[in-house]
């Protein structure tokens, strides 16, 4: 009989490691997926700037042809403010002159200003697209990391699922019903030792008696509280690898 506690708890120490192996291998894909994000943010920053410039390099061609416009205008009434036949309408295109003028001088300081926006935006943009490329660099290198730790999980998966497979053929097939069933109740925990007196797994206070008995290992004990198996502390297992799939 001692040999099958040993199996239960050898087995139930491979279905820890199992358990956290598996969600290892569930989280990674968000770990590569959270590192790209990061990647992939710098890279909309950087076409945003970049689409930005292309805007304010519309605007400044725009704003040229308002220019030559005005231009045009105050060359126009010049020639006309020579033809004038009154006073009245020599004023009046001395007027449209000046009102052309200033709309002139309005419309090349707009000229400075979206140049200047220009100028600062082409450096931010490479300023951007440098960091995007040391971001791009150090993402392929950690993605690079996170994949080839999860092939060393997917081969240590392997390979406990394989022991566990091993090691259930030795096991009474009634024996191991029972163990599954318990395991599906108690969230992948169905063997537990006695620890102070009290069940592992359930922390409740184990009767004297009953520890002696368990400590016997003549048959399968269960905790009255939580209906885990209840096994001997002083049973010697496998060796357990639980510290090393944690890692």
């Amino acid at each position: 009989m001692l040999e099958i506690f040993e199996k239960l708890l050898r087995l139930q120490q491979i279905d820890n490691e199992l358990t956290i192996l598996e969600n290892k291998s569930k989280e990674m894909p968000r770990r590569i997926e959270g590192i790209l994000l990061v990647s992939e943010d710098k890279k909309k920053e950087f076409a945003s700037h970049q689409q930005h410039i292309i805007e304010l390099k519309k605007k400044y061609k725009l704003t040229e042809v308002d220019l030559k416009e005005t231009e045009d205008k105050i060359s126009q009434y010049s020639t006309q403010l020579y033809s004038a036949k009154t006073n009245d309408q020599y004023k009046a295109f001395l007027k449209e002159i000046e009102n052309q003028k200033k709309q002139k001088n309005t419309i090349e300081d707009k000229l400075i200003d979206v140049m200047d926006n220009i100028e600062t935006t082409e450096h931010e943009s490479k300023q951007i697209e440098t960091e995007m490329a040391e971001i791009e660099k150090e993402t392929q290198a950690r993605v690079a990391v996170i994949k080839s730790e999860q092939e060393n999980v997917k081969l240590a998966i392997e390979e406990r699922s394989k022991t566990r497979a091993d090691l259930c053929s030795t096991i009474g097939k009634e024996t191991l019903a029972i163990y599954e069933r318990i395991r599906k109740g108690k969230a992948g925990l169905a063997v537990v030792t006695i620890m102070d007196e009290r069940c592992q797994g359930c922390l409740n206070p184990l009767p004297a008696q009953k520890i002696l008995e368990i400590k016997k290992n003549e048959r399968l004990h269960f905790c009255e509280y939580c209906g885990r198996i209840i096994v001997s502390p002083d049973i010697n297992s496998t060796p357990s690898r639980f510290g090393e799939a944690g890692k």
